[in-house]
């Protein structure tokens, strides 16, 4: 096996990337994905709920926060993705948990958009958002792939043996 495609793929191909093994995209993600779970939960709330228009409101800012989020996230993941080797398993896969996360940043969009003039929950915009955590859901299985199965931006195996070895 040629190694320097896979320590191509392990080390950032720019400082806005983050560090060798500590990159910001695995970090940056969290944003989305925390605010698009919480305005979920904020329609389902709204729905079981008498105050409907206080989650309506909370919902809807955090859709916003999870686009600005998202937006960011995905120039970093753009980033790591064009290390990757052209042509391998892993590129293909990245291809797909970029498609994933586009239709899930589409699909919170969409519900964004249909709420943005109402304090109330629009089904369709609820419906937007579950479908919306769903794809992301899917999204996310494939980005564990790209890093835990892959090892894409995951430190070299010779540097996680450092911290597997046992101590004298």
């Amino acid at each position: 096996m040629n190694a320097a495609p896979v320590t191509r793929a392990k080390y950032p191909r720019s400082f806005i990337a983050g560090p060798y093994g500590h990159p910001f995209h695995a970090m940056a993600v969290i944003v989305p994905i925390g605010a698009w779970v919480s305005a979920v939960a904020f329609d389902v709330i709204g729905l079981v709920s008498g105050d409907v228009e206080i989650y309506a409101v909370g919902a809807r800012l955090l859709i916003l926060i999870g686009l600005i989020g998202a937006a960011v996230a995905s120039v970093l993941g753009v980033i790591d993705w064009s290390s990757i080797p052209k042509g391998t398993p892993a590129r293909s896969t990245g291809i797909a948990h970029m498609i994933l996360n586009l239709v899930a940043m589409a699909l919170f969009a969409g519900s964004l958009a249909l709420r943005w003039n109402t304090d109330e929950l629009p089904t369709l915009a609820v419906v937007a958002g579950g479908a919306g955590l769903v794809i992301l859901s899917a999204s996310g299985w494939l980005g564990g792939k790209l890093a835990h199965t892959f090892g894409v931006r995951v430190a070299t195996e010779a540097t996680q043996r450092e911290g597997l070895e046992r101590l004298p």
